[in-house]
């Protein structure tokens, strides 16, 4: 999922291919419930490959207790029927060299 988190890594692959690369910071806020509410942001929370992933297989009451806390820290963040999280992301673009 994060294998192109590395900036230097995606520098050295399109380099490499001929397309030197830009990088423009785009901070934005992320409705991680996409205006469906907390129930939806849960639910979309607990589907992230690295959180699924560490759910399955664990026994029941862990998992309620994993959701609750989820659903406890994204309440925070509730606004309206969105659950906004700032995002840190890099814009990459690129063209033939």
């Amino acid at each position: 999922m994060f294998a192109l988190a590395d900036p230097q890594r995606v520098s050295k692959v399109l380099t490499a291919a001929g397309w030197p690369p830009r990088f423009d910071k785009l901070d934005r806020d992320l409705d991680m419930g996409a205006g469906r509410g907390l129930e939806e942001a849960v639910v979309q929370s607990t589907q992230i490959d690295a959180v699924n992933s560490w759910l399955r297989g664990q026994p029941g009451e862990v998992v309620t207790a994993a959701v609750a806390s989820i659903r406890e820290a994204l309440a925070e963040h509730l606004d309206g029927a969105s659950v906004r999280l700032r995002g840190a992301m890099w814009l990459v673009s690129s063209a033939p060299a």
